[in-house]
């Protein structure tokens, strides 16, 4: 009978330590390499920063002076008194600027395009038989008064309607209408349009 013995059994295998000297040395070689690389990137950062801040420094120092240099001017100018009136008028002609400008704008000014539109809307809206004696525009535009005379009083609300064609603030209003004749005998009525918002 044969019988086989194993002598490569775990306990009679060589250990292997996984740390040895060589790879200990690596590590280490390693982890110095790392060090002196970020030291010598500290290092290299500080010098542009010192670099940095000396040129921020002569920045500085000419500002410095520059203000100095201007502050002595200032203090030069304010001993003039005529320059000073000067300044004094200026800012009282500002400050007037400012207080008409607020004011120009807090302020309803009614009609500021001008009225060429209404009376271009009166002459597209005017046909045969009719004839505007009179017109009035009051309160930047939002008050119109009209007054005429027309052959026939039906050609007064045609009128009226071909007004509201245009294209002024007219087309916008109503008009009250008024229509009289001043005696039996005479050929022509007289009518007043009054508008109304």
């Amino acid at each position: 009978m044969q019988q086989q013995i194993n002598l490569y059994l775990p306990e009679f295998r060589v250990s292997k330590d996984p740390l040895t000297a060589p790879r200990m040395l690596q590590i280490v070689g390693g982890l110095i390499g790392v060090l002196v690389l970020v030291s010598a990137f500290n290092v290299f950062s500080r010098w542009q920063l010192t670099g940095e801040l000396e040129q921020l420094r002569i920045t500085l120092a000419e500002e410095t002076a520059r203000t100095d240099e201007l502050g002595d001017e200032l203090a030069r100018r304010s001993q003039n008194t005529a320059l000073v009136e000067r300044l004094d008028r200026a800012e009282a002609r500002l400050n007037a600027s400012q207080q008409i400008r607020n004011y120009l704008s807090q302020t309803k000014l009614g009609n500021v395009d001008g009225f060429s539109e209404f009376f271009k809307d009166l002459a597209r809206a005017s046909s045969d038989g009719i004839s505007l004696n009179a017109f009035s525009i009051t309160r930047g535009g939002e008050g119109v008064r009209i007054t005429g005379s027309v052959i026939d009083s039906a050609t007064v609300p045609r009128y009226v309607g071909n007004i509201e064609q245009g294209r002024s603030p007219l087309r916008n209003m109503n008009f009250n209408s008024s229509i009289s004749r001043g005696d039996v005998t005479s050929d022509f009525f007289s009518f007043t349009l009054s508008s109304t918002q």
